[in-house]
């Protein structure tokens, strides 16, 4: 299940319209029947590109892009279009025009930009999680009735796994590139804007630049398993030390109600990493891996009440014919057992 949930290919999101060629842009146009409306013309679409140079996770939700975006304003397009584009959902970006020219019978212009982007990433999947890290971009007369389009003359290939639009020696930390393409979505707004005649409810489509991502399994297995999987492990040797044999016990130095306090220290270490992971998260709910820490927090418990029992009841049949042997055999089986369900209810 591990392996199938990390190397299915990456999907888009069900209310997003992958375009890679004008063809498909003409279709997906066609099905929105998009009306002369909002007092002006009808609709003018403007090619842009765009080219990111650099990402950055500042926090759980928070990444800041930086690259150039590029229009290309025909001639003949109606006066009072005015030029630029916005960034509707960055939390804060900055643009400089860095190149005007006339090519033929069209304006180009670019800009560079660095934006700080707010974005909803689900974790509970960690550590095997893929996030979709998206641009969406408005022209600045979208209340004109004047949309964008991708600059398909703009790139060699927009096939998503050709990684278009990204720099080659892009480096985003702990996560792997999967794919890259431009995309639609239909947007509705329960405002005008304060634009009178702007039809906010209609289902514009919204260009939006989608990067598909996928987490590096390593570096995470390394940092965040090895105190509960440790802390595992040693309680199994607690497990098989302690017993009603007095030989053993004393040739270990273990006393069973002294696993009490090895258990609660052991509490604390765990306690320690999981709130360390949450703080890094902070997600909504309870992602995968912290099934592990609390599966140790139960094992721990099951460890210390084992303990307990064989020095309140050592005249039990479990303990006194068996000398807690049945505490060593079904240790790894039940932990690996909840595991696989837990793993099958997330990834089913």
């Amino acid at each position: 299940m591990w392996v199938r949930a990390y190397t299915a290919a990456p999907a888009p999101a069900p209310a997003d319209t992958v375009v890679t060629t004008q063809d498909e842009l003409t279709r997906y146009l066609a099905a929105q029947k998009l009306a002369p409306e909002r007092g002006g013309g009808p609709p003018f679409f403007i090619p842009t590109g765009l080219y990111v140079e650099s990402i950055q996770f500042k926090g759980p939700y928070n990444v800041q892009v930086s690259g150039y975006v590029w229009q290309r304003y025909a001639n003949d397009l109606p006066k009072g279009i005015d030029e630029g584009f916005v960034m509707p959902e960055a939390q804060y970006a900055r643009f400089f025009k860095v190149y005007q020219t006339q090519q033929g019978n069209e304006e180009l212009i670019g800009w560079s930009f660095f934006a700080t982007l707010r974005e909803q990433f689900d974790y509970r999947e960690y550590p095997l999680d893929r996030q979709q890290i998206w641009i969406e971009l408005w022209h600045k007369d979208f209340e004109q009735n004047v949309y964008l389009a991708p600059d398909f003359e703009g790139y060699a290939s927009l096939n998503p796994a050709a990684l278009p639009a990204l720099d080659r020696d892009l480096v985003l930390e702990d996560w792997d590139f999967q794919e890259s393409y431009f995309g639609y979505r239909a947007a509705r707004y329960n405002s005008n804007f304060g634009v009178q005649g702007y039809a906010g409810d209609q289902g514009s489509p919204e260009l939006r630049y989608i990067i598909s991502i996928k987490r590096h399994l390593l570096s995470t297995l390394i940092s965040r398993m090895i105190v509960p999987l440790v802390i595992l492990l040693q309680l199994f040797v607690l497990v098989v030390v302690i017993g009603t044999k007095q030989q053993r016990l004393e040739q270990f130095g273990v006393r069973p109600g002294g696993v009490i306090f090895t258990c609660a220290a052991f509490f604390f270490a765990t306690l320690v990493a999981h709130n360390s992971l949450r703080g890094d998260l902070r997600a909504y709910g309870l992602v995968y891996l912290e099934s592990l820490y609390i599966l140790t927090y139960f094992v721990i418990l099951a460890v210390a009440t084992n303990s307990v029992l064989l020095v309140a009841k050592p005249n039990l049949k479990l303990f006194r014919d068996y000398d807690n042997l049945w505490a060593e055999v079904f240790y790894w089986p039940t932990i690996l057992l909840a595991m696989v369900v837990i793993t099958f209810l997330t990834f089913r």
